[in-house]
């Protein structure tokens, strides 16, 4: 079992609305029903008690480091810890910034083209759709079902679907008869193209691939929002899909020439020296990072973190070359936004409103970048409260030593074949966190947040330990295992944000 397996008790336990109420460094926790945005932001604006001259870590009385070895749980297969230095930014405030979601601009996406694909053919992987191999592709699968009556729609599902395919079939077979042969004439330069996305919305996305046919080794991806012509939950059922406004613009580039395989994340090698695995150090890791983001004109973002991860085929298991995973995030005046890998929703985990968090990673081995990943832009707005009246790191503990319990929990059902599921909280940061407006996915605010990090292990009967770095492709890790307002103490639901 991997942490993903539990991930669906923690928001339900979190949705319950464990939370706390306000008061200045005398007040006294209460817990709430409702997270309102409106009624933090005045709570936020009250006179703060911080000293002059005093920094963060000492008006709040945040210590170095947290010893809490055992606390309380319902059952004896499951515990959790923590033996955790702090974070805490070096400044004596901290502040509240509206935001909203960003897109990608054409420079960047250009940029990046030059910069990642220089010297190497590209083609356009948009056309691919329209490709003869497709089209046959797409007419064999509709066929097959015809031949064996598997109505999308299930057994009970009547016959009127069979007259739809056999049109599409028929529609599609005058298509092929001009159909090219491969993705045509290389790209000669980077631009973002009006399309289409299902259910009648339109996007503007770039698309390029190193090959006219699969397979691909280097492919360039960019897409911006879809705007579809209704705000509306839409499910099209030709198509076995749901459409509603998402705000997840993004950008990727993957090149599989050295490293084809699934990244595992192996450890966090942010301050080692040197590391036996690559000659390149964490260090020029993150410098390397750095002049990669100047070159892409890429502003107010910045490397901070740097995981050893290893090659691994989930077929074969077989392990493979080593590279880095260094993460990137947003900085405002100085404080990172911290961002876990997940998205916000509106409504519910079904009702399709959804707004990626922004996270941007860059993946490297000894020869050079090999991957870059930034989703959810975001663009910083006008200061809302300049000095934020914080809750002392006293208040904020006790809270998280409740809830880590009850949000990370799992069912005794869960605990099966296991003798013990360890959380070891060993990271805690202060850093600003984006939450919405209510019902947006386009708007919303940067607050002060504490998180808490750690691991999770599985220890199966008779003490064999499952390998967690084996368990976890690199791009689930820093899920908080509890998040909470800096403010007011409230928990934040990171898939409702608030």
């Amino acid at each position: 079992m991997t942490r993903k397996a539990i991930s669906g008790l923690v928001i339900c336990t979190l949705l319950l609305g464990v939370l706390v109420g306000c008061a200045q460094e005398n007040r006294t926790l209460t817990p709430i029903q409702t997270k309102d945005t409106e009624q933090m932001i005045v709570t936020a604006s009250q006179n703060t008690t911080e000293l002059v001259g005093q920094t963060l870590q000492e008006s709040l009385g945040v210590p170095v480091r947290v010893e809490e070895p055992n606390l309380p749980t319902k059952s004896r297969k499951f515990s959790v810890a923590i033996s955790a230095d702090i974070s805490v930014p070096k400044t004596d405030q901290l502040s509240i910034y509206k935001v909203s979601s960003a897109e990608l601009s054409e420079a960047f996406v250009a940029n990046a083209f030059d910069y990642f694909c220089k010297g190497q053919t590209m083609y356009n992987y948009g056309k691919l759709t329209n490709t003869r191999e497709q089209i046959e592709g797409r007419i064999g699968m509709m066929q097959r079902d015809l031949d064996n009556n598997d109505s999308p729609d299930g057994p009970n599902g009547g016959d009127a679907w069979r007259k739809e395919y056999e049109a599409e079939i028929a529609r599609l077979k005058t298509e092929l008869s001009n159909a090219p042969e491969d993705l045509g004439e290389p790209i000669q330069s980077a631009r973002l193209e009006p399309d289409e996305a299902a259910g009648g919305g339109t996007y503007d996305r770039f698309m390029a691939v190193n090959a006219t046919k699969y397979p691909f080794t280097m492919e360039l991806f960019a897409w911006n929002n879809v705007a579809y012509p209704t705000d509306e939950v839409r499910y099209i059922e030709g198509m076995d899909t749901t459409v509603a406004p998402r705000s997840e613009a993004s950008f990727h580039f993957n090149d599989t020439r050295r490293i084809s395989g699934v990244l595992f994340r192996v450890k966090d090698v942010t301050n080692e020296a040197r590391i036996a695995e690559l000659s390149t150090t964490p260090a020029e890791a993150m410098a390397k990072s750095t002049s990669l983001l100047d070159a892409l004109g890429v502003s107010g973002m910045k490397p901070y973190r740097v995981i050893l991860a290893r090659e691994f085929d989930e077929n074969t298991s077989a392990t493979g070359k080593y590279a880095y995973f260094v993460q990137v995030c947003r900085t405002v005046d100085g404080i990172a936004v911290l961002s876990p890998y997940a998205r916000t929703y509106v409504g519910g985990l079904d009702d399709g409103h959804e707004w990626a968090y922004e996270t941007l990673d860059i993946r490297m081995d000894d020869e050079g970048i090999i991957g870059m990943n930034w989703v959810s832009p975001l663009t910083v707005g006008a200061v809302e409260v300049e000095r934020a009246n914080l809750l002392p790191f006293s208040s904020i503990l006790d809270v998280a030593k409740t809830m880590l319990v009850v949000a990370n929990e799992p069912l005794e059902s869960d605990l099966n074949g296991y003798d013990q599921v360890a959380i070891q909280i060993d990271r805690i940061t202060l850093s600003l966190q984006r939450v919405p407006n209510a019902d947006s996915i386009n708007d919303g605010l940067l607050i002060p947040a504490w998180n808490f990090y750690g691991t999770q292990r599985y220890i199966l009967a008779g003490g064999t330990e499952t390998q967690r770095g084996l368990d976890e492709p690199i791009d689930s890790i820093d899920q908080p295992f509890l998040s909470i307002n800096a403010i007011d103490g409230t928990v934040i639901d990171k898939t409702h944000g608030y």
